[in-house]
């Protein structure tokens, strides 16, 4: 998100938030849930709001998830949204193939520490990191491996974003590759689809993969969320922009 939040700096206040269990090791996002994932986005939040009364908020696979959760909840202070490669749905087959029993594992994960503490410990590899761009790739900070308590708690959180996705009516920026081989496209287009908001854009890749920010089309999607948030400001009174 780096090189997006540096592109945005020059013109807004700008906060570019880790999420909890992030940029540290696998261990430490495996002792999260989605509910510490969501409490991150709060220290952002605050310091934007202290600034002025009304804030666009970016988000790019899971944080999109989390974007939507913070529009829904705050629809008097968060003027936009913007998904980039929303991670309302997955590719892996495992969790196509055991969909119900993921979904009811992630229940009794929510319930019982005891299981928390036992599912903590399971890792399992990474495919790779989702970029096109091959120099980019090659050093991209990413973890080699996912806990499988992430996975479960990413399922909770999608079926949340599912059911609020009608109750966002903020204006919309979605932004996702046909590529993508982390979550696919047309999950993001019933996504868009179901968002309600009257004033939404849907902006397709055709040769970045997942990680859009900074993959071979990064110009074009800094461009579209600078034009999308540029025409949130301008609508809004002088003494908040």
């Amino acid at each position: 998100m780096a090189p997006l939040a540096d592109a945005l700096a020059g013109a807004y206040p700008v906060w570019n938030v880790r999420v909890a269990g992030h940029a540290t090791r696998p261990q430490d996002l495996a002792e999260t849930s989605w509910l510490d994932w969501y409490a991150s986005v709060d220290p952002g939040f605050r310091a934007l709001t202290a600034v002025t009364p009304r804030i666009v908020v970016v988000g790019l696979s899971m944080g999109a998830l989390l974007a939507v959760h913070l529009a829904v909840e705050h629809p008097d202070t968060v003027a936009g949204v913007v998904l980039l490669s929303p991670a309302v749905a997955l590719r892996r087959g495992v969790v196509r193939r055991f969909g119900r029993t993921l979904h009811a594992l992630a229940a009794l994960d929510a319930r019982s520490a005891a299981l928390r503490t036992r599912l903590a410990r399971i890792l399992f590899p990474k495919d790779g990191s989702d970029i096109s761009d091959a120099a980019v790739r090659a050093t991209h900070p990413g973890y080699r491996h996912v806990p499988f308590r992430a996975l479960l708690n990413l399922l909770l959180l999608q079926r949340v974003i599912r059911r609020e996705a009608p109750r966002l009516v903020q204006p919309a920026l979605v932004v996702h590759a046909v590529q993508d081989h982390t979550c696919p496209v047309h999950a993001a287009r019933e996504l868009y689809a179901e968002l309600g908001s009257r004033e939404k854009r849907l902006v397709v890749l055709e040769h970045s993969f997942h990680v859009v920010t900074v993959d071979c089309e990064r110009a074009t999607v800094t461009n579209a969320v600078r034009t999308f948030i540029d025409e949130i400001a301008a609508r809004q009174p002088t003494a908040t922009r």
